[in-house]
């Protein structure tokens, strides 16, 4: 049986990676700092561990002795997100050179935050990085701080840059949550209206469960070194999510006021980016299969 461990494992993402694995009958660890009562049952275990803390990690994996590591474990916003994000990167790699086990195999979750305001459209493994937003910095050097620490071989690394999520259990954070969060409130009668901006950007959205199908598929077929985009290479203006979640409540464009977008926002300064899956595509096999109109209706029902 596979044997993996997931960093980040109590999160949005790290709950859909959990049942998709376990789907494929993995025996799956979830660690982070926080959250164990999401993570546990009868097929998962999970633990605290603080994963920028190399010697607390390296304890974890000698004990778990996984086959793949996926490394979800980041930090998005506040004022320590590059510190913590390349942390948790730093803390994984000296934990899995201290702990002596070989032939691990690492999955990386990057995202598209680190292509930021590239020039291409559609933006391949070849595109030039131009993060705008601390987090896509963050990634980018916590991408590299792993793949560093593997160059020696003491493990090794399948760095993915997955563009937006969207999908069930999704925060009110992003564009997607937000919106279905105040679409919500509308249906029960908290709010009369649904205020939005920035519909007007193009962006690559992929649901959640085709991404986690994709860190899994990348763990057993992927090429260690080599760089993946997970996306569904379809461009979405953010105004086609917010009628996709109206839609699906039985609500159209009359209940939304529109408001002016922060010129200080990253959907400000990125205003199209749409991802090419070709390599993931034809190297692997993977491609996303679960449409917006079904995304925005579970991520309302909160279906899983």
């Amino acid at each position: 049986m596979t044997v993996a461990l997931i960093t980040g494992g109590f999160g949005f993402v790290g709950g859909h990676l959990r049942r998709e694995l376990r789907s494929r009958g993995w025996s799956v660890v979830a660690v982070g700092h926080a959250g164990v009562s999401s993570a546990t049952g009868p097929d998962a275990d999970a633990r605290i561990v603080d994963v920028a803390d190399p010697a607390a990690m390296a304890t974890c994996l000698a004990d778990v002795r996984p086959d793949v590591v996926f490394h979800l474990a980041a930090t998005s916003t506040g004022p320590d997100v590059v510190s913590r994000t390349v942390a948790a990167s730093l803390g994984l790699g000296e934990g899995l050179r201290r702990a002596g086990l070989r032939g691990v195999r690492v999955v990386h979750a990057g995202s598209s935050a680190q292509y930021g305001a590239a020039a291409d459209n559609p933006v391949t493994e070849d595109t030039v990085p131009a993060p705008v937003s601390p987090y896509g910095y963050a990634k980018l050097a916590a991408e590299a701080a792993l793949c560093g620490l593997a160059a020696d071989g003491s493990f090794e690394v399948v760095p993915v840059r997955a563009f937006n999520h969207i999908g069930p259990g999704e925060s009110t954070a992003t564009v997607g949550g937000a919106f279905a969060a105040r679409v919500r409130d509308v249906v029960a009668g908290r709010a009369q209206r649904v205020t939005a901006a920035g519909l007007d950007a193009v962006r690559d959205f992929t649901d959640v469960r085709d991404i986690v199908r994709g860190y899994a598929d990348l763990a057993e077929r992927g090429v260690a070194g080599r760089l993946y985009n997970l996306c569904s290479g379809r461009p979405t203006t953010v105004a086609e999510v917010l009628d996709a979640l109206l839609a699906g409540a039985g609500l159209d464009r009359s209940v939304v006021d529109l408001v002016s977008t922060p010129p200080n926002e990253r959907s400000a300064r990125v205003a199209y980016q749409v991802g090419s899956p070709a390599r993931v595509q034809h190297e692997v096999g993977w491609t996303a299969t679960i449409g917006l109109e079904q995304s925005a209706k579970d991520l309302l029902e909160g279906v899983t």
